[in-house]
């Protein structure tokens, strides 16, 4: 199954008259020329667009970004049997971890604790049995199957320590699904800044503006309609910082689209509470991971956690179109 839960974010149109050059990428006469590089990452797509003065130096920056992205899916990514997470999630311990391995751990504990558990990595195993129960005609009855899988669901029953990851319970497995994407959203745009690139926007799963655009205008994003997947709902303008979005529409189990990717920790259940979840934020992996989060928490809740994040905004698109922004 695809991860294709932050399709609805798009960047909005910078005009026309872009040529396509090599290496993939796209450039238009400006006072700097603006370069667009397009991929994919964590089994998403994704995209790169800057400004240079330098064709060259752009398309080293392009190259080397396409190896940030690797090292970090070879950490991160459920996709490769040989990435840590996959290691971790197969034997249940990990020994030696990357630094980063155990930075991005780390930061998904304190989530975990900062939104009361709605925020988890632990939730692979609903995750499979969702996708093990509706691929399978003859599966037992849903609900006692969740309440035996809720046994292994919890961040605070991994055990974290400098030289080896393990997991407190048999069958347990961890998803970075839902904050991955923003940190090395972060990272790639902490690469392009020491390269000496501001004016830029990265999409790995995830927006982030190092900058605005090189006349100093923001960069326009758009947010897909959750009920109509070719209008726009509305549009996000930043100069800097982070954009997030989750909908139950990204990842389906079935038809009726009442059983998806998004679960509430506590109760095993796909959260029904909102069609779709914004949030901005100053940067990429506290907008993904409070977009996850929120999606299974209620309004006073999310203000709640709110407070504890400065330059951080939530936008709720309830299931009746009304929306929120808090």
């Amino acid at each position: 199954m695809k991860n294709n839960r932050r399709r609805m974010l798009r960047i909005m149109a910078l005009g026309t008259g872009v040529m396509a050059t090599p290496s993939g990428l796209f450039a238009k006469e400006m006072p700097k020329q603006f370069f667009e590089w397009q991929g994919r990452a964590m089994g998403a797509e994704t995209s790169l667009q800057l400004y240079s003065d330098n064709e060259k130096k752009a398309e080293e920056v392009i190259t080397g970004t396409q190896a940030v992205i690797r090292k970090y899916e070879k950490l991160f990514s459920l996709y490769y049997p040989e990435s840590q997470i996959s290691k971790l999630n197969q034997t249940g311990h990990l020994n030696n971890p990357d630094g980063e391995f155990l930075d991005l751990l780390k930061q998904s504990v304190q989530f975990y604790q900062m939104t009361s558990g709605a925020f988890d990595i632990s939730i692979q195993p609903l995750w499979t049995l969702y996708k093990n129960y509706f691929g399978n005609t003859d599966g037992e009855d849903l609900d006692n199957e969740i309440k035996a899988t809720l046994s292994k669901i919890g961040t605070d029953k991994i055990n974290i320590q400098d030289n080896a990851v393990t997991f407190k319970e048999k069958g347990m497995g961890i998803s970075f699904n839902g904050i991955a994407q923003g940190y090395i959203t972060d990272k790639v745009t902490e690469y392009l800044k020491e390269s000496g690139f501001d004016n830029v926007l990265v999409d790995i799963g995830e927006y982030r503006a190092g900058g605005p655009q090189n006349d100093g205008s923001p960069w326009r994003i758009g947010l897909l309609d959750p009920f109509d997947a070719v209008s726009i709902a509305d549009v996000i303008e930043i100069k800097s910082g982070a954009v997030a979005t989750s909908g139950g529409y990204g990842d389906q189990f079935d038809a009726s689209g009442n059983y998806h990717h998004l679960f509430d920790p506590h109760t095993g259940k796909s959260s029904g509470l909102y069609a779709s979840v914004t949030v901005t934020s100053l940067d990429a992996t506290t907008a993904d991971a409070l977009s996850t989060a929120f999606s299974c928490m209620s309004p006073s809740d999310i203000k709640a956690v709110l407070m504890q994040f400065n330059g951080s905004r939530a936008r709720l698109t309830y299931n009746d179109g009304t929306v929120t922004v808090l």
